[in-house]
């Protein structure tokens, strides 16, 4: 099976680098497309303690988003074609609409090394996106946590 799209989704640094590293490095030895995409939680979330209103929030949080993509690109795209996506809202049901869209052939993206009580309490992304993913998923993980 050819893998001619990847679609590499990542959090923030430096787990973020990490990722988008192997990737690209993956796209880069495949010569495939990648989709880079970023999912902000929903500002109205965070918005009252940040003394910012939600629409401020969210400009600011896409606004830093859009930089850690293009520094990504930047860094780790070499000769591959890539386009980056900032969507909003709860990431695993975010990345799994994306890749319905897209039909990307494998997915790559990072986890971290939670403890099985923070694992029940904070859920996992990348294990629901394992769960529920139509294509292979190759999971990074966070070795700093």
């Amino acid at each position: 099976m050819p893998f001619s799209k990847l679609m590499i989704a990542v959090e923030k640094p430096p787990l973020a680098l990490k990722v988008a590293e192997t990737g690209f490095a993956l796209a880069n030895a495949l010569n495939a497309e990648v989709v880079l995409v970023h999912v902000n939680p929903s500002a109205l979330l965070y918005a009252p303690d940040s003394g910012m209103s939600a629409a401020q929030l969210n400009a600011k949080m896409t606004l830093e988003a859009e930089k850690l993509l293009q520094q990504l690109v930047t860094l780790y795209a070499d000769a591959v074609t890539s386009t980056s996506f900032v969507l909003e809202g709860r990431a695993e049901k975010e990345i799994l609409a994306m890749m319905q869209t897209l039909k990307p052939d494998v997915l790559v993206m990072g986890t971290h090394s939670r403890k099985p009580w923070q694992k029940l309490l904070l859920g996992s992304v990348s294990e629901g996106i394992i769960r529920h993913s139509t294509c292979p998923v190759m999971v990074i993980r966070d070795t700093e946590d």
